[in-house]
């Protein structure tokens, strides 16, 4: 007689297992693969950016040196470096000054390039805002549109305003993801909830759309 046991319902355990365990290693894998990429994606991404601007910066004036038949790596880069490192110290000059408001005022005369240089010049404008500090005082949360819903934003000053009730605080609520862009609330003194964020804490919560919170220890 047969010892072993003809019913093949006894190796339904283990031809289950084989699958469960197939599965789990597959599911360890796409997290690694994952894991990986999360690394990977940011340096390319910097990589490409810097490639860019290299490309950029060097094709100011490389078609230059081409003509000229010099062909020498990242010339091209270091001159428009040069050329925008003495730009500089001539905004910091009086007659350097008056030959950039000369060329300034010759492209607000021509009409497509008026309103080009406009826009380029307000968002510049705009960046400087947001990344000085001096302008905006500290971080607040102003209750609104609704009672629980809560902005943030960053204090600029003081506004007295007899009308309203004496001195109102001035409130700018950046836009997400682009904090250049936003909008200016006024609200009384003790509407405005002071917030323990950083101006940098708060940028990079805006331009994360969240997605970058900053870490705190609950008390």
């Amino acid at each position: 007689m047969n010892s072993e046991d003809p019913n093949p319902l006894n190796d339904l355990p283990a031809l289950i297992a084989e699958p469960e365990e197939t599965k789990s290693l597959l599911h360890r894998l796409c997290n690694r693969l994952l894991m990986g990429v999360a690394v990977v994606v940011p340096l390319i991404a910097t990589v490409l950016v810097l490639e860019i601007a290299y490309n950029f910066i060097n094709g100011v004036t490389a078609p230059l040196y081409h003509a000229l038949k010099i062909n020498i790596p990242g010339i091209g880069f270091v001159t428009t470096i040069a050329i925008l490192i003495i730009l500089g110290f001539m905004t910091t000059h009086v007659i350097g000054n008056k030959v950039l408001s000369a060329v300034e005022s010759l492209f607000h005369r021509i009409p497509l390039v008026a309103q080009i240089y406009g826009i380029v010049k307000q968002a510049l404008e705009s960046f400087k805002t947001i990344k000085s500090a001096g302008n905006f005082k500290r971080v607040a949360y102003v209750e609104c549109p609704s009672t629980g819903c809560m902005l943030v934003g960053y204090v600029t000053g003081q506004i007295y305003e007899p009308k309203l009730g004496g001195e109102m605080t001035m409130v700018f609520v950046p836009h997400s993801p682009n904090p250049l862009t936003g909008f200016l609330i006024i609200v009384e003194n003790e509407k405005v909830v002071e917030s323990s964020l950083t101006l940098e804490q708060v940028t990079k919560l805006v331009m994360s759309a969240g997605l970058v919170a900053p870490k705190g220890n609950k008390e």
